[in-house]
């Protein structure tokens, strides 16, 4: 018979369980779409400084949102709240004391930042310390209940604005690139109105311009919350990140040839 060790759950990650029982009592949709990013690949190689996939489709996805404010959301009760910055919650994984410790970094002002700024920002994350999310107050009280006693009283607490907007941010961004290489789409489970899984690159078959060529295709996972956002709204949400996506807005002018000075 095999040996085997017991460890208990470490409290801190409690919390982040409690979250994820409750998001699977959320109506959520999932939206599995496929973008052209040919475009976004040639500027990526071209990048200076470095541009990553997950920094590219974070600024991007910042963009996204800052246009249609509608799913920077998030429901508390009968109420509903909407958040003036374009915050995201990018998920890495850091490299600290010779293990690796899944954690989110919050991208400020994702909308603001060029893929370039977030590229690096979530590089320096995944080597630098864990952040300490030892919890306090309320959240320190309720984890000292029973399992169902605390996710019902973190229920009840949620439906408070303030409880709620203390939650983090609305939108999300995980890629399964951190885990393996290659084309794929998942459907994940989380505590977010809006989250986007980011697939591998591959080269596909694919019109363009009328001919069939070998295209850079990228497959998103774009999940909602069908209790903040509609269908129609969750429509132009997707047209709007396609569109910014295959014209690799995010990347300014990477490429563009610069003016000449004249002699």
């Amino acid at each position: 018979m095999s040996g085997y060790s017991v460890r208990p759950i470490p409290r801190e990650r409690r919390p982040v369980l409690d979250r994820l029982w409750s998001a699977s009592r959320k109506a959520q949709v999932h939206a599995l779409v496929e973008l052209d990013v040919t475009r976004a690949r040639e500027l990526i190689g071209l990048a200076e400084p470095h541009v990553s996939w997950t920094g590219f489709v974070t600024s991007t996805l910042g963009r996204a949102v800052a246009r249609h404010p509608e799913v920077n959301a998030r429901r508390a009760g009968d109420s509903v709240l909407y958040f003036d910055h374009v915050d995201i919650g990018a998920t890495v994984e850091r490299q600290w004391e010779g293990r690796a410790v899944l954690d989110i970094v919050v991208v400020r002002d994702a909308d603001r930042l060029s893929a370039a700024e977030i590229t690096a920002l979530l590089a320096r994350a995944k080597h630098s310390p864990p952040q300490d999310r030892r919890p306090s107050g309320v959240t320190a009280q309720l984890l000292r209940l029973p399992g169902p006693i605390r996710r019902v009283g973190i229920r009840m607490v949620a439906t408070r604005p303030r409880v709620s907007a203390s939650f983090g941010p609305a939108v999300g961004v995980t890629s399964l690139g951190m885990f393996s290489r290659g084309w794929g789409w998942a459907v994940p489970l989380a505590p977010l109105t809006l989250i986007v899984t980011v697939g591998g690159v591959v080269d596909r078959a694919a019109v363009h311009e009328g001919v069939i060529m070998a295209r850079a295709m990228l497959p998103l996972t774009v999940t909602f919350d069908h209790a903040v956002v509609d269908g129609a709204p969750a429509a132009r949400f997707i047209d709007t990140l396609r569109e910014l996506t295959e014209t690799a807005a995010a990347l300014g002018d990477i490429g563009a040839p610069r003016p000449v000075s004249g002699g």
